[in-house]
């Protein structure tokens, strides 16, 4: 066979020289060696052919498909940013609240006139009418019921001045009472001081220099002065009798004569007789008597005069209750009718600063049809509503809602207290007039002072994040602004409409703007890091859900196909993510992994859709692709925690849907 055969080429032989015959040529005794040979060093050519041609085959770089997108992985810049929506509203508002109580109905009032919603006012300018018949009716009522209370409360004190009064004269009398029965007791024992006595009452011992000089001495003396006298007369009869019997025996006088001397004498004697038993009576039963009767009116005055003072005690204290609860009574019912007085004022509202009027909405109801709170001439309020909101417009803000993955990078302002208020108070408290002490303490002043320095009463001890704000209604500016406040709690009215938590985020406006007005749509752009000379790539070369932990795949070109590899994954904005392990710088990534995975594994870690370019397929994430290769999702940042995308799908072609 010739030697073009058995590679399978067509070429022509080779032509031989022109010295040459055309058959092989052989040493005697030696041809059938130098043949084999040949055939050898043909088939060993024949193979390392084969092997190169195989090797090439093997080792040449793929070729490129025209339905895979590549991206050349390189090192730049990494701004991560949150761009969220908002609404416009001002940082300094003063709320219009319903002061006015409400009743047994149910509500406070109705609404008889309010100023037109967007008017502009000034300081103590008329706002809002509210119907005060009722309260009316209410403080002509309470105006008797003061009337009657405050006659009530004259009486009152007038009883007890006469209580005070008639108690001093009985206690009087029973104490002048006490005191006759003690000075009749002293006239009755009399004691005083003999001198003539002392040296027996020094030998004694005893007080035997008191003589009893009372009214018993001087009755005892009189009976003894009578009953020596009746003795005189006995004596005195008794010689005029015998005189006379004498005298009858001579024949001088008669016997009747001597008869009535004789009835003389026993007359004096039974006086004398009497007289003594009367002394005698007085000096054993009558002193012990008369003493013991004089000591008991003595101690009854005394008992008296307790009993006084103890009725006098009881009926003071009576009295003074009785007036206390008159005046306690008078001064509730003239507080209950200052109470009305003052609700019937607060039915008439007014500026408490200038600025725009907006009709307050409960966030609650901003998107629904509900009546409830409804502000219009005729409606019904309650105490404590919000009424109207007057903004200040030369200090505005953004209020807006940071995805729950983002919201701990955001950043507000740390405020610490100056202490000024609790500075204040504590100053007051040095005050001298006690009633400006317990004003000063009462929290409605304390709210007052409050308000008044609401400005001095924070400093700011770091500022917030820097953010840029752009307003709808002022397409060609963008403004200046920072992160003042993030709530600590997911917003609730956002929960009927997803699972999606979302935290309000307060973006203040730092130069005063001309033209902005509240609720007016805003996007903010909150800087949150930047990184330098990093690795990126684009977000829809991910692959991977939250399954796969802190880690992601992608799928890198290399010599001998697509390799699917894992990577780590950083930071992240609305365009690229950061790769920190798992790439080198000049890597191939493919950017649409969707035809390579194919339509049942297509899974994009941050929210990436099934749909592609041509036909808007229905991303996993929750969003649907429109078609024509544009992606239609939300840009949210990357949360490796995250199970579910929430972007729509139909980014690019074959791509995935935007980040969540």
């Amino acid at each position: 066979m010739p030697a073009h055969a058995l590679n399978g080429s067509h070429s022509p032989a080779p032509l031989l020289p022109p010295s040459s015959s055309t058959g092989p040529k052989t040493l005697p005794g030696r041809g059938a060696p130098r043949g084999w040979a040949g055939l050898v060093v043909g088939l060993v050519g024949l193979l390392a052919l084969g092997g190169g041609v195989a090797a090439f085959v093997l080792t040449r770089p793929p070729a490129a498909r025209a339905d895979i997108l590549l991206h050349t992985v390189k090192k730049e810049s990494l701004n991560v940013t949150v761009t969220e929506k908002g609404q416009v509203e001002s940082a300094d508002n003063k709320d219009v609240v319903c002061k006015v109580r409400a009743g047994s109905k149910g509500y406070a009032s109705t609404i008889n006139w309010v100023i037109e919603d967007g008017a502009r006012v000034e300081p103590g300018q008329l706002v809002m009418i509210l119907d005060d018949s009722a309260l009316q009716d209410s403080a002509r009522a309470q105006r008797i019921a003061l009337d009657q209370a405050y006659a009530a409360k004259v009486k009152a004190e007038k009883d007890y001045e006469i209580t005070i009064k008639e108690n001093k004269r009985q206690i009087d009398e029973a104490a002048n009472a006490l005191s006759v029965a003690e000075i009749e007791l002293r006239k009755f024992v009399g004691l005083a001081f003999d001198p003539d006595q002392t040296a027996l009452s020094a030998a004694t011992g005893v007080a035997a220099a008191l003589v009893e000089g009372g009214d018993y001495k001087r009755q005892v003396d009189d009976l003894t002065g009578k009953v020596r006298l009746a003795e005189s007369d006995v004596q005195q009869n008794q010689e005029r009798a015998a005189w006379a019997e004498r005298m009858v025996r001579q024949k001088y006088m008669s016997s009747a004569q001597s008869q009535a001397e004789q009835s003389r004498l026993q007359s004096s004697i039974e006086n004398f007789r009497s007289l003594s038993r009367q002394k005698d009576l007085l000096l054993q039963y009558d002193r012990a008597k008369l003493q013991t009767d004089l000591r008991s009116k003595m101690d009854n005055a005394g008992g008296l005069l307790d009993q006084k003072v103890l009725e006098a005690d009881a009926k003071s204290v009576q009295a003074e209750i009785e007036r206390k609860t008159k005046r306690s009574i008078h001064g509730q019912e003239e507080e209950k009718l200052k109470e009305i007085e003052d609700q019937i004022k607060e039915c008439r509202i007014y500026a408490s600063q200038g600025g725009l009027v907006v009709y307050f909405k409960n966030e609650s109801s901003r998107f629904n049809n509900s009546q409830q709170g409804l502000i219009e001439q005729g409606a019904q309020v309650k105490e404590g509503q919000k009424l109207l909101r007057i903004p200040n417009l030369d200090k505005m803000q953004v209020n807006t809602k940071v995805h729950e993955a983002m919201v701990s990078r955001i950043k507000g302002d740390i405020r610490v207290s100056t202490g000024l208020v609790t500075q204040m108070r504590a100053g007051m408290l040095a005050l001298p007039d006690p009633f400006h002490r317990l004003v000063s303490q009462h929290e409605d002043y304390v709210g007052e002072v409050r308000d008044r320095y609401r400005d001095h009463e924070y400093r700011t001890a770091r500022k917030g994040q820097r953010a840029t704000i752009r307003v709808d209604a002022f397409p060609d500016q963008t403004f200046a602004g920072r992160v003042r406040m993030v709530a600590g709690v997911a917003s609730q009215t956002d929960s009927w409409v997803s699972d999606v938590k979302v935290y309000q985020t307060l973006v203040q406006i730092d130069d005063a703007v001309s033209g902005l007005k509240p609720d007016m749509t805003a996007e903010v752009v909150i800087h949150i890091e930047g990184l330098k000379d990093v690795l990126t790539v684009p977000l829809q070369a991910v692959v991977g859900g939250a399954e796969l932990g802190a880690k992601r795949k992608l799928f890198v070109r290399t010599p001998t196909g697509y390799d699917e590899r894992e990577v780590a994954l950083g930071l992240l904005n609305d365009r690229v993510v950061e790769v920190r392990e798992g790439l080198a710088e000049g890597d191939e990534v493919v950017i649409n992994p969707r035809v390579l995975l194919g339509d049942n594994r297509t899974r994009t870690g941050i929210g990436a859709g099934n749909g592609n370019g041509a036909d808007g397929g229905k991303g996993e994430g929750g969003g649907k692709g429109e078609g024509g290769g544009k992606g239609g999702g939300e840009k949210k940042a990357f949360d490796p925690s995250r199970k579910k995308g929430g972007g729509s799908g139909g980014g690019g072609p074959g791509g995935g849907g935007q980040p969540q």
